[in-house]
């Protein structure tokens, strides 16, 4: 009675006092009608409107995030924010749980950090709201951030943290959080160890992950399934499997989650009748027709031949998403039955599912498998346009492919029209795509107009259209479309510079390549690998000093302090320059020195000549404890033998073999040189073998050339032959090499055969080659052959005929007493007479006895080289077989004058492993010379015994 009379003072209550706005409000929240509420909110200005209480728009919030309300939300968020309402932190967190369900992290964020003061609550929305924003570094920051600030974590925050930690791989921090929950006592907590074993998996720590799984004393179905999906994730499904043959018994009922986990390895399996035992499996547990276990039971099918079975299911399959239709799809595209792809494509779209990147992909599978055809492309194309089906967005992987094999710009024309036709023109992708094939054939004008056609130019499009103009030579507009970029407030990425930097290199604009690769520094964009590609060459190549030391100093104002690269890039410079007292500074000043940076040093001393301050060198970095490598030893070996310290190179050889290292090709070209030069055959023939037991003379013409030229210059041509004919590939070097050695042995009819089989071999002869052919005519007296041969090189072969060839000329013509062509010849050349020249001259005339020519030769010769004691020697014998025994001492008196000295001529022998060099003045020492005569004895009694008859091992001992 009395709860009746309540009900009726109420009543009376209500038709006299309606209920307040703030009632109302709540009224709707509870019972949904949000729309009605924000109505409310509307009709009356902020200002003119009462004051509601935080309950009321708690209720409001709430209600928003319990039906899926994200406009109404954020609207009366809104207005709470105009009514210059101060939400409580309870509303704020409520706020903040609203924002991150409907997805918007960057208004969750902004409540976030507006608050003034945050509790547990507030940080664990944030913190999943990172996670789910696939932000998990930022996750974690904010949780470090969090625990810095005295509040500690609780079963609900560390699942969040770490799921991050496996995102990002951070097993060190995952192990913090793991030591963490064990000082928590949270090891109870199920859902924080499945989080444990989840984030161990993903660091790639199984065995963790089984530990933590069998502590476990009640596992639910999402323990079994974390552990199951991380087996079959890291490539071990038996296990896997066995341990959902163990769920199974345990009773525990599997998931769709633990089903759609198990699938994929039926399907790999391939086998048709086990794949309908899983089905039957997922059937009993019910979860046959859910969207995930529907869609691998789709994919199983149609991996294993059953793709009518996988339809059946897909049309019972509840609520399907993009995945499923696509696994659909796809399995019809892989047995080639396009038109039933195309339509379930169409349904697809009736049933209100908007086609992703990722369907298209499925669509041209079998476009991206072998090379990309246009033909193919165009067919399916039309299909799915005879089907009224536009693609709408156009796989990556696909433009990629088209843009690679793309063979005519007539087939770029033909995309273009169909891409203009279909509107996915409009695809910035697709439009950067067009850009860079254009490129490809240097097609300048459609490219720039499919790029201003583009609306929304986005990054990719800038930098196809700046690869476009700057890889085909234009530079500077390359610049002004960079700095156009700029402007539209599209920061330029690492790949904008360097494709700018590049348009300069290929220009030859070195200074404004290195002004943009220092504005890139002051942009605060960081150069990777390839900047420095590009960079470091142009440093290296300056062949001029002051540009060099311009170029250091630009570098160094942009980057304060260099760092090892740029370093060793300048240190190479200035040795190609000749500056190596700078080389040295610089290597001086750089605190961090490796192996590239002493080999560099190195290189630059030996280039110039810097012998003792190499070995110097050579011990600081055996003290820094710096091993040196092959190309150490390499570059020693090859700079002593290029100052002819013969001796120094073979023993640097020997020492790179004893630290147990291995020569490699540059090695030996280099030290049979040094062989060559001091005619140190047992060296040569050793080295010789070492290269057939290696196997580099089959791949390697460079160290074969080197073998061919060290036979030569040893006087052993029939060995030199042999290297020749057992090449299994020429080059013009070989041929060069070879036809060089018989003029040098005086077998100028061989040279000259040698070359016209180049010839026929189909091989161009170089200006080097008719050096060797002119100086075998000269040898043989062939005079027309060489005058055809001078004339060839400009008529038939296109080569300008150098200050050498002229000096061959002249030879032939001397040695041929026709010395009134060769004064002719020399006085209608069309270059400056050389010294050789005028040598070979000199030559032809102690040869014929001509006094006058021999005079004029030598007046020209002594102007150019008054150093030279040969020229005045070669003169002062033409006057002594002439019997002029006044000019001849006027010649003596010259050189005295000029302080020239007639230099003695060297004679050098091997005995033992070692090579001995000597003169008339400088007579081999007494030990030496016993040895000598003991071998001189030796052989002549061998001589006498093979005249007579014996023949006899004859063995030297060293």
């Amino acid at each position: 009675m009395q709860a009746s009379l309540r009900l009726l003072h109420k009543s009376f209550c209500s038709w006299h006092h309606p209920p307040s706005t703030a009632e109302k409000l709540s009224r709707l929240a509870s019972r949904g009608h949000l729309d009605e509420a924000v109505r409310l909110l509307r009709s009356n200005p902020s200002q003119d409107f009462p004051q509601l209480p935080a309950e009321t728009y708690l209720s409001l919030i709430r209600s928003c995030i319990k039906f899926k309300a994200f406009s109404q939300g954020r609207e009366i968020h809104k207005h709470m924010v105009n009514a210059g309402f101060e939400p409580s932190l309870v509303l704020l967190n409520n706020i903040m749980i609203m924002y991150s369900k409907f997805g918007d992290f960057n208004e969750t964020l902004k409540v976030f950090e507006g608050m003034n003061e945050r509790n547990l609550f507030s940080w664990t929305v944030m913190i999943g709201a990172f996670s789910k924003n696939g932000n998990a570094q930022k996750s974690l920051d904010l949780y470090g951030k969090m625990v810095s600030s005295g509040i500690k974590a609780d079963s609900f925050v560390y699942p969040l943290v770490l799921k991050s930690c496996g995102a990002v791989k951070d097993l060190r921090r995952g192990q913090c959080v793991h030591g963490e929950v064990l000082r928590t006592g949270l090891l109870g907590d199920v859902v924080v160890m499945n989080s444990l074993i989840d984030m161990y998996m993903k660091c790639e720590m199984v065995g963790d992950s089984g530990k933590i799984f069998d502590e476990i004393g009640d596992r639910d179905v999402f323990t079994w399934t974390t552990m199951i999906v991380g087996y079959m994730q890291k490539g071990r499904p038996l296990e896997g499997l066995e341990l959902f043959k163990e769920m199974l018994n345990s009773q525990v009922r599997p998931s769709s989650s633990t089903l759609a986990g198990v699938l994929p390895l039926f399907s790999d399996l391939g086998y048709l009748e086990l794949a309908k035992q899983i089905h039957g499996l997922a059937a009993v547990t019910g979860f046959e027709y859910e969207k995930h276990v529907g869609t691998a039971l789709v994919g199983m099918y149609a991996n294993c031949g059953g793709l009518c079975f996988g339809r059946l299911v897909f049309d019972r399959v509840k609520e399907k998403d993009v995945s499923c239709w696509n696994t659909m799809i796809k399995s019809y595209v892989q047995v080639y039955l396009s038109g039933e792809a195309i339509n379930l494509l169409k349904f697809m779209q009736l049933d209100g599912i908007h086609p992703a990147k990722s369907t298209w992909s499925c669509f041209f599978l079998q476009s991206t498998k072998g090379k990309f055809s246009i033909h193919e492309f165009l067919k399916l194309i039309k299909c799915l346009e005879h089907a009224e089906v536009k693609p709408g967005v156009f796989p990556v992987t696909l433009l990629d492919q088209m843009c690679e094999n793309i063979e005519k710009v007539k087939q770029v024309k033909e995309l273009d029209l169909f891409f203009k036709r279909s509107g996915g023109i409009a695809d910035s992708s697709v439009g950067s795509c067009l850009i860079r094939m254009y490129s490809k054939f240097a097609e300048l004008e459609p490219a720039l107009e499919i790029f201003n056609f583009l609306g929304v130019k986005e990054l990719d499009s800038w930098n196809s259209i700046l690869a476009c103009y700057a890889h085909n030579g234009y530079a500077n507009k390359a610049s002004e479309i960079f700095n156009e970029m700029r402007k539209t407030r599209i920061e330029p990425s690492v790949l904008s510079w360097n494709t700018l930097i590049a348009g300069f290199v290929k220009v030859g604009d070195f200074e404004a390549a290195l002004e943009t690769f220092s504005d890139m520094k002051w942009a605060n964009q960081k150069p990777n690998l390839e900047s420095y590609k590009l960079v470091l060459p142009i440093i290296e190549s300056s062949t001029s000093s002051m540009m060099g030391k311009q170029l250091h100093g630009i570098l160094l104002r942009s980057e304060g302090k260099m760092n090892k690269f740029l370093c060793t890039a300048f240190i190479n410079m200035y040795g190609s320059c000749g500056n190596a007292s700078y080389a040295i500074k610089l290597f001086d000043s750089m605190d961090c020195k490796d192996l590239v940076s002493w080999n560099s040093i190195i290189s630059c001393l030996m280039k110039n000549g810097f012998l003792s301050e190499t070995s110097r060198i050579v011990h600081e970095m055996g003290v820094a404890g710096v091993e040196g490598n092959t190309i150490t030893w390499t570059t020693l070996v090859a700079g002593y033998a290029r100052h002819g310290l013969v001796n120094e190179s073979l023993k640097h050889f020997r020492e790179l073999q004893l630290k147990g290292l291995k020569p490699n090709s540059i090695t030996i070209a280099s030290i049979l040189p040094a062989c060559a030069q001091s005619a140190t055959l047992t060296h040569g023939k050793s080295i010789h073998g070492y290269i057939l037991r290696n196997g580099i003379i089959s791949e390697d013409l460079f160290v074969s050339n080197a073998l061919i030229d060290m036979y030569i210059k040893c006087g052993l041509l029939e060995y030199s032959e042999q290297v020749f004919r057992r090449l299994h590939q020429k080059d013009i070097i070989s041929w060069n090499t070879a036809i060089q050695g018989y003029v040098i042995h005086g077998r100028a009819r061989d040279a000259q055969s040698l070359f016209y089989q180049m010839l026929d071999e189909g091989f161009e002869p170089d200006p080097i080659t008719f050096s060797g052919v002119l100086s075998a005519c000269s040898q043989a007296g062939m005079v027309n052959e060489g005058w055809e041969h001078f004339n060839n090189m400009d008529l038939k072969y296109g080569l300008i005929p150098t200050g050498k060839h002229y000096a061959c000329m002249v030879d032939l013509l001397g040695r041929a007493g026709l010395f009134e062509d060769a004064k002719n010849f020399i006085f209608q050349m069309s270059l400056q007479p050389t010294a050789s020249l005028w040598g070979a001259l000199l030559s032809a005339c102690k040869m014929h006895r001509n006094v006058e020519m021999a005079e004029l030769a030598a007046g020209h010769l002594l102007e150019l080289r008054p150093e030279n004691a040969e020229n005045y020697m070669i003169l002062s014998d033409i006057y002594a077989e002439a019997r002029r025994w006044n000019d001849f001492n006027g010649i003596n008196r010259m050189m005295e004058d000029h302080g020239v000295r007639n230099l003695p001529g060297f004679t050098w022998i091997e005995i033992g492993n070692s090579v001995y060099s000597f003169t008339s003045e400088n007579l081999l020492n007494q030990r030496i010379k016993e040895e000598v005569d003991t071998m001189l004895l030796l052989l002549k009694e061998t001589m006498i015994m093979v005249r007579e008859g014996y023949f006899s091992e004859v063995t030297i001992m060293n």
